[in-house]
């Protein structure tokens, strides 16, 4: 008999590399599509190996290049291009979010732009600790492009947290500090875990304004205690608050913004945080004036001259218990 000489084996076989983690980009888009288009442009060139972008499209008015221009990048086979009626901001999330396939979900509304072609990648790199279930990254304003960190006003808006007596959001977004934990994650420039949304559920539809903070506050209340949200200045966007279209909040009436923010008051604090909304009611109306009239001052298109403005502060003032009984009978409408 002849022996076969032994054959060692040899070298083990490489491991495959792991593949990097599908993302999904998220667009709520409302009559804006040139800028849609735009943007969409900008993400088609990012860096990420591997992302699909979803668009919740909305529009009532549609240009008929910027139709045509829209038609030709959703050719490309990592756009998705999802046609409905007007949903509202927390409807169309739901709606976007639902139809992600990606592991991270990153949000950024189509006015919004990346700062560079690394954007993407750099919200997913933010997950390398499995325990990270949000990210927030930094804003920049077009029309306030020199912002620099101010201490007093991080101090009284805080990056992403809320009033400790109110529970009303404070965000201050604009800075190169990390922070890890904070609590909240903000509408634009964010991005989720799908595990998240899949353990803690979307959006609360009843509100036009403030419409991410149901989230936050159901993640809050159910995570496990080492889970967190983060803050992460690396993924910055460019913020154009002069584009219309949108929630197209800045050409608002006085009087429309003040009934959106007490029915945010009505329906999301109050399902959160309803016996604090309840014993400290009238100092939530007199916060929603002021946070109104806050708005009005600073961000309102609607009224450009000084006299207009003490006109709509003074008018608004007056019709107070009108507009709140208002916003009461709504919500009495949606109960039933």
């Amino acid at each position: 008999m002849v022996a076969v000489p032994s054959q060692s084996p040899g070298p083990a076989p490489e491991p495959a590399p792991a593949q990097p983690a599908l993302v999904s980009v998220m667009v709520r888009s409302y009559n804006r599509l040139p800028a849609l288009c735009t943007l969409l442009e900008n993400l088609l060139g990012q860096r990420h190996p591997r992302f699909e972008i979803v668009v919740v499209e909305q529009s009532t008015k549609r240009p008929e290049d910027a139709v045509a221009r829209l038609e030709e990048l959703a050719r490309d086979p990592r756009v998705r291009l999802l046609r409905h009626p007007p949903l509202g901001g927390a409807g169309a999330r739901n709606v976007g979010v639902a139809a992600c396939r990606g592991e991270i979900v990153v949000f950024i509304d189509d006015d919004d732009m990346p700062m560079d072609d690394q954007w993407l990648a750099r919200h997913a790199a933010a997950y390398e600790d499995p325990r990270c279930l949000g990210v927030s990254g930094k804003h920049i304003y077009n029309d306030e492009p020199e912002h620099r960190y101010q201490p007093v006003l991080a101090f009284i808006t805080r990056t992403l947290s809320y009033d400790p007596i109110l529970k009303t959001s404070l965000t201050y977004v604009q800075h190169d500090r990390r922070r890890i934990p904070v609590y909240a994650i903000h509408g634009t420039n964010a991005s989720i875990r799908r595990t998240a949304y899949e353990r803690f559920g979307g959006w609360d539809t009843d509100t036009a304004i403030e419409d991410e903070v149901s989230f936050c506050l159901r993640v809050l209340k159910n995570k496990q205690p080492d889970e967190y949200f983060a803050y992460d200045p690396r993924p910055v966007i460019l913020r154009h608050r002069d584009v219309p279209g949108g929630l197209d909040k800045r050409h608002m009436s006085a009087v429309r913004y003040f009934g959106h923010f007490l029915d945010f008051v009505h329906n999301i604090l109050g399902r959160y945080h309803p016996v604090r909304v309840v014993a400290l009611y009238p100092i939530y109306l007199m916060f929603s004036y002021f946070i109104s009239l806050g708005w009005l001052w600073k961000n309102s298109r609607v009224y450009a001259s000084t006299p207009r403005l003490v006109w709509a502060s003074v008018v608004l003032a007056a019709g107070m218990p009108l507009h709140v009984g208002r916003a009461l009978a709504r919500k009495l409408r949606r109960r039933r």
